[in-house]
């Protein structure tokens, strides 16, 4: 396999050379691009010290150079603390297409299937064909560098085998009905570690990963998806004594490198989905094994199970929608692990537009969670603690009104708000059922109520092209015993100025109350220039640059003392070619 995997390398990049050979000769074979970007910073305080630099600037930048669909960027940067430069050598990809066949060359990634080749980046190269109803996908490469151990930093934890391994995904669908097939293998090199210290517990592995993925549809209104993936992992190629491969399909064998640590997982999800004129419902499961990974990819989740509803329904032409989702989620599916998780979720959403320019929308959710430590099975020891299990409870709700008139004058009014509870129950508790039944704790933390509100009107002028607008907005919280109460309104105006100027500006005054006594006010000041000169030949790039500035003043809550605030101005210049 290593072989195939080293003569696929070597030939492919003599197809990358072809790199869009379709531009040959054409205008666009080669191009230059980039840019230069200076932004500085100058802060002030008074009534306190300055924890900011006063002062502080960079300058960036970037160019790339293509040919054929080759790139080589080019970036650096410069800042008064110091600078650095990167060029794309040590982490390149090349990626050359030619008509229907698309390569990678490099430092890249590709992804077959969640249960496979999952965006894992690898040095080598892969392709992409697709000639008609196929898709025909190939990669091979090194998948992990090597880390030595090194005596001087001890990295036991950080040490690796270097890892080769190829894959192929054969796919093909018309008309609704498909079919993928992959396959994947990985190995690590025993040979690419010459010393390793006897506390750790690195091992060379390998792993065979073959999925097959359906889909198809039952006259017009049923349509069905599943997918299925076996993942056969030798945890230490090292053990000498071999497995017997009667336990796994005959066509798999040759690529088994197995023995007594060998161990196999698979994973499935299906969905069918129904659609009838207004009203649409689907249903999803999904199953992975406990332990289950691939060498394919970084991270895989694994011992969970899956199943999701999700009706949907459009009333009256599609002025009201309303759509739910509903699902359950748990772990310890061999009944082997420590600790045991449950997750309930229900959510509802609700969207109308009863008449032009006027919609209302509303959405409810409710999140629960029951995690249950499974005691240690000793007939003379039963700790309090192993008893202890843990419930949560979230429930948002909110909504949205928005309405808007007028042509030369247009006024958008939005308001909306939101309430959120959330709750941690622990106890003795045997079982708990979903979104908060059947619970009844000894020791609450809790609940935590949020109330959130906005209103806001802009106001927009046609002829000048500026804007007025006005929000206010308030919070409540209760946690704790203590009450947390947050308000203040906001102004904001926009105008463009000689045609190649907008000036924005914005002031907000907010006040905070903590169980009813005064804790904070503050008065945020904000004023901008954002400019694009129109007088700028755009032949020679883009130009554009901002100023902003903000005063930031909060004011003494203890008549003694006194205000305490921040400047800051900020500079940006851009220009790109």
């Amino acid at each position: 396999m290593m072989r195939l995997i080293g003569c696929f390398i070597l030939l492919f990049p003599f197809l990358s050379f072809s790199q869009n050979l379709d531009k040959i000769g054409k205008k666009g074979m080669m191009k230059v691009s980039g840019g230069l970007n200076f932004s500085s910073n100058i802060n002030q305080s008074y009534g306190k010290p300055l924890t900011r630099d006063p002062f502080s600037w960079v300058v960036g930048g970037n160019v790339t150079f293509s040919l054929l669909d080759f790139s080589m960027p080019f970036t650096f940067s410069y800042t008064n603390q110091g600078g650095n430069f990167t060029q794309p050598f040590n982490i390149t990809a090349l990626h050359p297409t030619y008509k229907k066949i698309k390569g990678h060359v490099g430092i890249v990634s590709m992804s077959f299937s969640p249960y496979t080749l999952a965006g894992l980046n690898f040095a080598g190269a892969g392709v992409e064909y697709t000639p008609g109803k196929w898709k025909i996908q190939g990669f091979g490469g090194r998948l992990k560098k090597q880390v030595a151990f090194i005596p001087d930093i001890n990295n036991i934890e950080t040490m690796a085998y270097r890892r080769w391994g190829g894959g192929i995904s054969v796919g093909y669908e018309d008309k609704g009905y498909g079919a993928t097939v992959v396959l994947l293998k990985a190995a690590d090199q025993r040979t690419s570690l010459s010393t390793i210290p006897n506390s750790a517990a690195i091992t060379p592995m390998d792993n065979v990963v073959a999925s097959l993925a359906l889909k198809g549809k039952i006259g017009k209104s049923i349509t069905m998806t599943a997918e299925y993936a076996s993942s056969i992992l030798t945890r230490n190629t090292q053990i000498n004594e071999k497995l017997d491969r009667k336990n796994y399909a005959k066509t798999m064998s040759p690529l088994v490198n197995g023995n007594q640590s060998t161990i196999a997982f698979g994973a499935f999800n299906g969905s069918v989905n129904y659609q009838y004129k207004v009203f649409s419902i689907g249903a999803k499961y999904e199953r992975i094994d406990p332990g289950y990974t691939t060498l394919g990819g970084m991270y895989f989740n694994n011992d969970l199970e899956n199943i999701t509803i999700t009706p949907t329904i459009a009333l009256f032409k599609g002025k009201l929608n309303v759509n739910v989702n509903t699902g359950i989620q748990r772990n310890n599916l061999n009944k082997l692990s420590a600790n045991e998780l449950k997750r309930w979720v229900g959510t509802i959403s609700v969207s109308s537009m009863p008449f032009k320019n006027f919609t209302v929308s509303g959405n409810y959710s409710n999140f629960s969670s029951f995690s249950k430590r499974n005691p240690a099975s000793d007939p003379f020891y039963n700790p309090i603690g192993d008893t202890l299990n843990f419930y949560q409870i979230s429930s948002n709700a909110g909504g949205n009104v928005s309405y808007t008139f007028g042509k030369k004058r247009k006024n958008n009014l939005i308001l909306n708000g939101s309430y959120s509870v959330s709750e941690n129950i622990t106890g003795r508790l045997e079982d708990a059922a979903a979104f908060g039944f059947n619970v009844s704790g000894t020791n609450q933390t809790g609940p935590v109520n949020v109330l959130t509100g906005m209103f806001g009107h802009t106001l927009s002028f046609e002829t000048s092209k500026s804007s007025l607008g006005w929000t206010i907005n308030g919070s409540e919280s209760k946690a704790l015993g203590n009450k947390i109460l947050y308000f203040g309104p906001g102004v904001n105006y926009s105008r463009p100025l000689l045609k190649w100027i907008n000036l924005t500006s914005g002031l907000t005054y907010n006040q905070n109350y903590t169980n009813s006594h005064l804790s904070n006010h503050v008065l945020n000041t904000r004023l901008g220039l954002s400019c694009k000169p129109t007088w700028w030949d755009k032949k020679y790039g883009s130009l554009n640059f901002s100023l902003n500035a903000s005063l930031v003043n909060r004011f003494p809550v203890i008549k003694t003392s006194k205000s305490q605030g921040d400047i800051a101005l900020i500079f940006n210049l851009n220009y790109g070619f």
